[in-house]
């Protein structure tokens, strides 16, 4: 949970974890990620082992270590390209989701592998971490005949284990930034298995959500499931919200807009800038950990200070789960 940050969209957090055949519960170290943030939202870097408060399953758990990581990292892009990402006719959505990525193509360091996958009903584009930035600015110039080919359904779940796909084999601090309006009404992979998936690789799922003020059933149940794959896998939730075309017609998804404005393209920066700080680096948290087949070690964590009392001056993310071993 991100508490005392830039004010962005929801909070959720990171994983990873070691792995152990084991039959029966038996000690072992496990680590998980965990980013802090000062209330300007720099990384804070100089925390020691002690200043980490971890329980797990509701039980206060020793901190073996904390080391602070800078790294070259990985990211994989998923951009939503199904018919909902036109949006209305001022084609704002569609503007928007192209200026998120080329955010993270310009903004994101360039010692910082960079990987795109478009999909709709099914994986429509992928580029690889080869062909890089060149290859994502050259899709860009496209420009505004691309929302032309805007259509279909949703399979997020199903682009997410592509996404893996490309980080295999997975390395520490991988992180997959899906642009997205959230409803998956089209995937062969279920929520719980590329959640399961995520965590067993260590990766961290993070979001741009498009959020329109009251969505149906299905939109409101996909927009779930992607907060909740970011919260434990150890990722985060920005976006943007529409808001109604006539303020007294019944509510319809050709309804809304979005503003995309000065203050819009502010705030895409200013969430590409957050992505980059809590992919680029992060504390590694060991913990001694009973292994359990089936079993995830649930996570809660406080940043105390000397004398033990919970902080207020930053804020952190970190993973909900520890994944549990394999069957």
């Amino acid at each position: 949970m991100l508490r005392r940050v830039i004010t962005v969209f929801s909070a959720s957090l990171v994983t990873a974890s070691l792995l152990l055949p084991a039959q029966t519960p038996s000690p072992s170290t496990r680590s998980f990620f965990v980013n802090v943030l000062d209330r300007n939202g720099n990384a804070v870097r100089d925390l020691a082992k002690d200043s980490f408060r971890v329980k797990l399953n509701g039980h206060l758990t020793p901190v073996l270590g904390a080391d602070y990581g800078l790294a070259s990292r990985r990211i994989v892009v998923l951009l939503d390209t199904s018919g909902s990402m036109a949006g209305e006719k001022g084609n704002k959505k569609w503007q928007i989701a192209r200026e998120a990525v080329a955010n993270v193509s310009t903004i994101t360091p360039t010692d910082v592998a960079l990987a795109m996958v478009t999909f709709s009903d099914q994986v429509n584009t992928t580029f690889g971490f080869e062909q890089g930035r060149f290859v994502i600015a050259e899709w860009l110039k496209q420009g505004p005949s691309q929302r032309e080919k805007l259509k279909g359904h949703t399979a997020l779940f199903d682009a997410t284990l592509e996404a893996l796909k490309l980080l295999q084999p997975a390395q520490p601090g991988d992180a997959i930034y899906a642009i997205t309006d959230g409803g998956d009404n089209h995937s062969h992979a279920s929520a719980s298995d590329t959640k399961r998936l995520l965590l067993s690789s260590g990766t961290r799922f993070f979001a741009f959500l498009f959020a329109e003020p009251v969505p149906t059933g299905e939109e409101r149940l996909g927009v779930d499931s992607v907060m909740d794959i970011a919260r434990d896998s150890g990722g985060f939730v920005f976006g943007t919200s529409a808001h109604p075309l006539n303020l007294g017609a019944a509510y319809s998804g050709a309804d809304v807009t979005y503003d995309y404005d000065a203050r819009t393209r502010e705030k895409i920066k200013l969430y590409t800038q957050a992505l980059n700080i809590q992919v680029n680096g992060f504390y590694t948290i060991a913990v001694p950990a009973p292994v359990q087949r089936g079993k995830a070690e649930k996570i809660s964590l406080e940043i105390v200070d000397a004398a033990g009392k919970s902080r207020k001056d930053v804020g952190y993310t970190f993973q909900k789960l520890l994944s549990p071993p394999e069957k």
